[in-house]
């Protein structure tokens, strides 16, 4: 049985996972976006990664929290590259 305390340990966890994922979703699909609208394939991948790192360093200033690599990798970087790549192929499949 979970004592109130550890509830409360669990639910600042997930929600700190849940607006870390959501912020690199949404920003992974911005940056597809505006890679479609620049139509070059090294801009685009140059783009892709200034504004991964700049989003890295902008979540662990307002986490305010010491997160491994691994936690940003799985609860960001990942989630950024997949919904970047997606973004991208469909607006190019799609429009063009």
């Amino acid at each position: 049985m979970l004592l109130e305390s550890d509830e409360m340990d669990m639910k600042k966890y997930f929600d700190i996972d849940l607006r870390t994922t959501l912020l690199f979703a949404l920003l992974g699909s911005i940056v597809g976006y505006l890679s479609f609208i620049i139509k070059s394939n090294t801009g685009s991948l140059v783009m892709m990664i200034v504004f991964l790192l700049a989003a890295k360093f902008l979540g662990q200033k307002l986490l305010k929290e010491k997160k491994d690599s691994k936690w940003w990798l799985g609860n960001g970087v990942i989630i950024y590259i997949f919904v970047w790549f997606i973004t991208w192929t469909v607006f190019y499949n799609v429009l063009v």
